[in-house]
């Protein structure tokens, strides 16, 4: 849908609402509108749970991203990649774990990581790279980092969340740099261009929904629900 097909389709779904009286106060619905900026509230706020859904496999199928090809193409044009080169610790405030421990910046608009490897430096090394990157805690680091097959090995590098974006690559090897896919964050819907520097996740220019065409429905009916019963929880509180 474009954006104007979703602000009529928003307003048409509100008003049959209205007509079929399914919320328990329906006094209340008869006096309910919603402006532009609300309608893109929502359905940016619809459109994140959806995806958040999909990737976890939190929704009906119980199916997570990946899992089959219909959800790969539900969510594959969000599907993005990156080489990443060390950064310096100017700081001084971080101190590696581990005595080859490299530290990198991830991309701004990274939401999930789907696939993580680091390539080794050094010729002799050449075999193991690409060499495969699992996440840890720092408290399963601490409990694991001897253990020959669960800490980092000839076979695998272990990845620490840090602060601001960054990250830790633990690796019995010099690593020379980190690859990532990832499924960035979509783009708000934004269904007109905004007055007043108002934004939605700071877009104020208009914005068509990014994802595929089968999913449109699905956010439109969430970011509806959620609209009238967040206009109900208000009228009530204000009572």
């Amino acid at each position: 849908m474009t954006t104007q097909e979703f602000s009529d389709a928003f307003d048409t779904l509100v008003s049959s609402y209205r007509r079929f009286k399914d919320f328990d106060n329906k006094e209340i619905l008869d006096s309910i509108e919603f402006n532009e900026y609300e309608k893109s509230y929502f359905l940016t706020k619809a459109q994140d749970e959806l995806v958040i859904a999909l990737y976890n496999g939190r929704n009906v199928s119980g199916e997570s991203f990946e899992s089959t090809e219909e959800l790969r193409r539900y969510l594959s044009n969000l599907v993005k990649e990156a080489r990443l080169q060390p950064i310096t610790n100017t700081s001084g405030l971080v101190i590696g774990i581990g005595s080859n421990s490299k530290f990198f910046t991830l991309p701004q608009d990274l939401w999930y990581i789907t696939y993580e490897a680091v390539d080794i430096d050094g010729a002799r090394c050449s075999a193991l790279s690409p060499m495969d990157v699992y996440p840890v805690t720092q408290d399963d680091y601490n409990k694991t980092k001897r253990n020959p097959f669960r800490g980092a090995n000839d076979r695998r590098a272990l990845r620490l969340d840090l602060s601001d974006g960054v990250i830790e690559i633990v690796c019995k090897y010099i690593v020379k740099d980190y690859y990532v896919r990832y499924l960035r964050k979509p783009k708000p819907i934004v269904l007109v261009n905004m007055p007043n520097n108002l934004t939605i996740d700071g877009v104020g220019k208009k914005s068509e929904c990014e994802l595929h065409e089968a999913l449109h429905q699905r956010i439109l009916k969430r970011a509806v629900t959620e609209a009238l019963q967040s206009k109900i929880t208000n009228n009530n509180d204000n009572k």
